[in-house]
């Protein structure tokens, strides 16, 4: 990712998400058609995911994950 800090409400490709992510494209597709992760909102052909709902998604799992919010 580069050094600059993305804006909560731009939009970033699936690339910025794996490479943010450290996942496949196909586990994040797979993950949207399991309802597990933000659908992309779509430029023509191309997938775009807002900043804010992926930073909302990594919030959540991170709460899952060390058993916050019980």
């Amino acid at each position: 990712m580069s050094a600059l800090q993305p804006h909560a409400e731009c939009l970033v490709r699936v690339s910025t998400l794996v490479e943010m992510l450290q996942r496949s494209r196909a586990n994040i597709y797979r993950d949207i058609q399991r309802g597990c992760f933000p659908k992309p909102l779509k430029q023509g052909s191309s997938s775009r995911w807002r900043m804010s709902e992926i930073m909302e998604y990594i919030e959540h799992c991170s709460q899952a994950h060390f058993g916050e919010g019980e």
